[in-house]
């Protein structure tokens, strides 16, 4: 019987552990997302490496959210020029409410128009 409940525990710990993610993509823009303390939020975003844009500007409240490590690029198709996939990963800091936007466009020149502009409520509520 002891080693069926391990083998159930060990089935189950991909899904616990599942629970502790939550990814939204670029078509999320404008939601409202829940956290909690703890929990990741990863951020898959649109961008194209070789294009000279990319993911340039990003405002938060760091007390709300906390920007975990460096933005991670992964190609498309693999085809030169293609566009791929910017990830971001934020994990929840204390309960509250945050605004997190963020700009894309020419990395060079700040000043010139964003190309796209991605913007969501997040709501950190504290751990049950």
């Amino acid at each position: 019987m002891k080693k069926y409940l391990i083998l159930l525990l060990i089935a189950l710990l991909p899904v616990l552990y599942g629970c502790k993610e939550i990814t939204v993509k670029y078509e999320d823009s404008g939601k409202t997302i829940h956290l909690m303390v703890d929990q990741i939020l990863k951020v898959h975003l649109p961008s194209n490496a070789s294009s000279g844009n990319d993911w340039r500007k990003t405002a938060y409240d760091d007390k709300i959210i906390n920007r975990l490590g460096k933005p991670n690029y992964m190609l498309g198709d693999g085809s030169t020029g293609s566009p791929g996939i910017t990830m971001f990963r934020f994990k929840g800091m204390e309960a509250g409410e945050t605004k997190l936007f963020m700009e894309y466009g020419n990395k060079y020149d700040s000043d010139k128009e964003a190309l796209k502009v991605f913007e969501l409520t997040i709501i950190v509520v504290p751990k049950k």
